[in-house]
């Protein structure tokens, strides 16, 4: 990519101390109740693409609405250095999509990227879309996505804001308890926090944080979590995915949550996300795979330049 990826705005929701004193201890960690991480596989020649979605996709690249990174589904951290120059977008029409839905549709004009000896980093083959698209983020060539558009918390008015940080306070407390001692009985932050509906369930993907202070080695604990529960409900979600992980507060890697969409004519929920960390940046589907069920499935080559 043009550039590392880097988060919005951060939203902090303050949530009462005595909500992180819920915090349910347990005999196991983790592992032992969620699933794996999002990116905690190593490079493979199956990548798990969901071939349904198309050949390629596009992310938004640089300080330019026309700049496009091609993404190709199928490299690996062995294979990318390969296909810089690859660009398979002649004659396809993409649409392009970011968390509030559909934004436009277009076409692609690749770019040589040229020999270049002294690059010693990774990056997708790079193109400009044929008019500029502003705030854009992701697109599919057109035909086998359909938006899901998302409501995020700092959008919704204070008193539903604070219930819906509420909520997910709840939730995060009864998960196992973290592996790290350091992060019990501290309080939980909603840094961000999406919803959308999905038939009769409100679906909910958050990124919940706990905060050490330290002055000389602050640290900080991230919790994605991916909640269902009945539309016109209050409390708890019914989790169907959390991942945590926590370190430095400097070197955290940082997800972002890029669209929603469904898939293919089965309409396969899924939601695509980007993680920024010191190994550079990696995107990523996460797809429901039953009722209240979601798992990640692809994630692409790291992208260092």
């Amino acid at each position: 990519m043009a550039g590392r990826l880097v988060i919005p705005s951060r939203i902090f929701v303050p949530v009462l101390m005595a909500l992180a004193c819920r915090d349910k201890t347990g005999n196991g960690a983790d592992a032992g109740r969620s699933l794996p991480g999002v990116f905690s596989l190593g490079p493979t020649s199956n990548t798990n693409w969901n071939v349904k979605a198309g050949p390629v996709m596009l992310v938004s690249a640089g300080n330019s609405s026309d700049s496009v990174s091609i993404v190709l589904p199928e490299a690996t951290d062995s294979t990318i250095e390969l296909v810089q120059d690859v660009a398979p977008v002649s004659g396809l029409v993409f649409e392009l999509f970011n968390r509030g839905g559909k934004v436009d549709s277009t076409r692609v004009l690749p770019q040589n990227m040229g020999a270049d000896t002294a690059r010693d980093c990774n990056a997708w083959p790079v193109g400009r879309t044929q008019s500029a698209h502003p705030d854009w983020r992701v697109g599919f060539v057109r035909g086998n996505v359909s938006a899901m558009p998302l409501d995020s918390i700092g959008s919704l008015p204070s008193a539903d804001s604070a219930m819906l940080a509420a909520s997910l306070a709840q939730t995060a407390a009864i998960l196992p308890v973290s592996s790290d001692p350091t992060f019990r009985r501290l309080p939980f932050r909603v840094q961000s926090a999406y919803t959308f509906r999905l038939d009769s369930v409100e679906v909910v993907i958050a990124d919940i944080v706990r905060t050490l202070n330290e002055e000389a080695n602050p640290r900080i604990e991230h919790l994605l979590l991916i909640g269902e529960r009945p539309i016109g409900t209050k409390g708890k979600y019914a989790v169907g995915y959390f991942s945590r992980i926590a370190g430095a507060e400097e070197t955290m890697q940082a997800t972002e949550v890029l669209t929603a969409v469904r898939i293919g004519v089965s309409k396969s929920p899924a939601i695509v996300v980007s993680v920024d960390s010191e190994e550079g940046v990696q995107l990523g589907l996460i797809e429901r795979t039953g009722p209240g069920q979601w798992r990640p499935t692809w994630k692409s080559a790291y992208t260092t330049c």
